[in-house]
């Protein structure tokens, strides 16, 4: 991607950084010439990976941020640390999601749904809410990434019902929040992925080779293309296109 100045010092969260569309995003954003907060769980970001072939700073383009976001309380205080480090927010990405058990719904417990519910929705919710609170009270016009799913559009399986359901919803959220963001000069969009070349679909896909097949492109997608779009739709130049959700899955 051709450099673009907007980024220079643009201070943005990305949720999930660790996975392989997070960590194309980060890159990418580095590259640019951002300050990010690197959201992880259990497995660190490999920062000296991420900063090759880039001019960032380790010690002042990078702030590495560990914490459960089915936890809201802990939630929020990532946030905080993030604005403390970074001085406010001009981006957000909501990249981090998973299947926390495939599990027939007809044998899910309460449980397992408010664990994907949790980190599938209510996460994004609520940095969402936090980040356009204090992008009004600062006069920022920022933006909002939401990372969906082709779950949304087709329900998922039976075994993993509330994942697709949690994603669905974070589409809605998008709608509204976007709609209600516009005045305030704040965008809030949504790419919804297909099956791409990452982790998550090899964890998660138990016949990979067959589920591409039914992809009309006959491919996964690579995570370089996601983060074009996600670098897009946080860039000013995107900022009239709000509450919408792009598909970017191959033909499905």
């Amino acid at each position: 991607m051709t450099m673009d100045s907007y980024f220079k010092g643009f201070r943005v969260l990305v949720t999930g950084a660790s996975g392989g569309i997070g960590k194309a995003v980060v890159k990418e954003l580095l590259s640019q010439g951002a300050k990010v907060g690197l959201h992880y769980y259990r497995n660190k970001p490999d920062v000296s990976n991420l900063i090759q072939d880039t001019k960032a700073d380790p010690e002042k383009d990078i702030c590495l941020l560990s914490t459960d976001l089915t936890n809201m309380e802990k939630t929020e205080r990532l946030f905080g640390s993030f604005v403390d480090w970074a001085g406010g927010i001009d981006g957000l990405v909501n990249n981090a999601g998973d299947v926390h058990v495939r599990k027939h719904f007809s044998e899910i417990s309460e449980a397992d749904i408010d664990a994907d519910i949790s980190l599938n929705l209510k996460a994004p919710f609520w940095l969402s809410r936090l980040a356009i609170n204090n992008m009004e009270k600062n006069g920022t016009r920022g933006s909002i990434v939401n990372i969906s799913s082709i779950a949304a559009k087709y329900g998922g399986s039976p075994q993993t019902l509330f994942y697709g359901l949690a994603k669905s919803a974070l589409e809605t959220m998008t709608f509204s929040m976007g709609r209600y963001c516009a005045p305030m000069g704040i965008s809030i969009n949504a790419l919804r992925l297909s099956v791409f070349d990452t982790p998550f679909h090899q964890r998660h896909i138990k016949n990979l080779e067959e589920r591409v097949q039914m992809i009309p492109a006959k491919r996964m997608g690579n995570p370089a293309e996601a983060a074009w779009w996600i670098i897009c739709l946080l860039n000013k130049n995107t900022s009239f296109m709000n509450g919408q959700t792009i598909s970017l899955t191959g033909g499905e």
